[in-house]
């Protein structure tokens, strides 16, 4: 979980390792476009209704609302299954657009119960305003409309970059929030909450600081980011609160700090808000990057791409399988033989090519594959495959010479043997 509240400063960093990075929104899109990303989320989303639900088809929208996604993660977790109706009487909360959709309907406390208890300090009830509080709803939908209107205006790159990735917002009633000034989740990922907001500005920047999280959330479940060893790396201490964190929220916040600093650099005429992080996002984000640079080992190999573009280390991601690996993987791969997808083997294909894969099961395995494995999944799907086959096809598809197609093919191949996902057949 990454929420934001109030807190206390007194660090001061002379480092510079995040200093004048390159603009986020461009990094972002050389590992995934915002509206590729949303595509291959989607996806996931897509193929656990599949896995639970089979048969079930469930709209992009639907897909992208938050309580839904979070009943669909609970599932995944082992916490119940996917009842297709439910989720559509879940999905039914009332929105105003306002650039952005807030949640206006009156039962939204009701309805929004995950997110706001998740996010509610000890001893605290957020609860929503809505248009049952009439005027004070409507001053506050003005407020966030120039806000967003305002974030668009400033950084328009950066907004469409983060915004693709937002799909509510709840405005908390100031006396209930309990000094929560801006705040998400990635349980219940898509949403942002705010305190009741006085000025257009805390919205833009509200809206980056979630913003970022909700894009890093979207990058976590579909690209090389972290695995189960985050859970054991070692924790992070902030200078400034002596928070510990886990590796995921370090990354999130480092991730969100970073956006934060360059959004500053597009503001600075605007009068910031009481609580703006902004003067401290730069300090911050070189004291969180630092640290992540010193323990980069822990991460997978897009985050630390990432860490390192933001830094202005830019250098090109590898493509593809490294030959040593694709000759490992290519090993008893034979020639002579036929491939089919083993039956309990469920996948969904994303427009970016990249497949996403299930297997029917107590508590679901999911895995990506790399554009290779997935082309040739979904050849295997239609009927068992011959290897020759597969490589004239392979040829036209990749325009390849046939020693690169072979050896592409053979690791293909062996990668989801090694994954049981395809089995050799007679």
């Amino acid at each position: 979980m990454v929420k934001r509240r109030l807190h206390a400063a007194g660090y001061v960093n002379t480092g510079s390792s995040m200093l004048g990075s390159p603009s986020a929104p461009a990094l972002h899109a050389r590992l995934a476009p915002a509206d590729v990303l949303v595509d291959e989320r989607r996806a996931l989303y897509r193929l656990a209704v599949d896995l639970f639900a089979p048969g079930a088809e469930m709209s992009d929208n639907l897909l992208d609302h938050p309580i839904v996604r979070y009943e669909i993660g609970r599932a995944l977790a082992g916490h119940g299954g996917v009842d297709p109706e439910a989720l559509r009487e879940v999905a039914a909360t009332g929105v105003r657009d306002a650039g952005i959709a807030v949640a206006s309907d009156p039962a939204a406390a009701k309805q929004l119960e995950a997110p706001l208890r998740i996010i509610a300090p000890p001893g605290q009830a957020p609860r929503p305003l809505t248009e049952a509080d009439g005027e004070r709803f409507e001053t506050a939908i003005r407020i966030v409309a120039e806000g967003v209107d305002l974030f668009r205006r400033l950084a328009p790159a950066m907004a469409g970059d983060l915004l693709a990735h937002v799909s509510m917002l709840v405005v908390l009633k100031a006396e209930t929030s309990g000094g929560v000034v801006s705040a998400s989740s990635r349980y219940v990922p898509g949403i942002v909450l705010i305190d009741e907001p006085a000025c257009p500005m805390e919205v833009a920047e509200a809206l980056v600081h979630e913003g970022a999280h909700e894009k890093f959330f979207d990058f976590a479940i579909t690209q090389k980011f972290l695995d189960a060893h985050a859970e054991e790396a070692e924790y992070f201490e902030t200078s400034w609160s002596r928070a510990r964190w886990p590796l995921e929220q370090t990354f999130a916040a480092w991730h969100a700090y970073t956006c934060l600093s360059q959004f500053s650099q597009l503001s600075e005429s605007e009068q910031l808000g009481p609580h703006s992080l902004l003067p401290k996002a730069r300090e911050r984000a070189a004291e969180i990057g630092d640290w992540l640079m010193a323990h980069e080992h822990d991460l997978l190999s897009d985050a630390r791409w990432l860490l390192h573009a933001l830094a202005g280390q830019v250098a090109d991601a590898v493509e593809g399988v490294p030959t040593a690996d694709a000759s490992v993987l290519a090993a008893g791969v034979r020639e002579d033989g036929s491939f089919r997808v083993l039956p309990d083997v469920v996948y969904r294909l994303a427009k970016s090519g990249r497949a996403v894969v299930g297997r029917v099961q107590e508590l679901p395995e999911i895995f990506w594959l790399d554009p290779d494995a997935s082309w040739v999944l979904k050849e295997c799907h239609r009927a068992p495959a011959p290897f020759r086959l597969l490589l004239g096809n392979a040829a036209e598809k990749w325009r390849t010479d046939l020693p690169e197609t072979r050896r592409r093919l053979a690791a293909a191949l062996g990668s989801l043997r090694v994954f049981s996902i395809v089995e050799a057949s007679e």
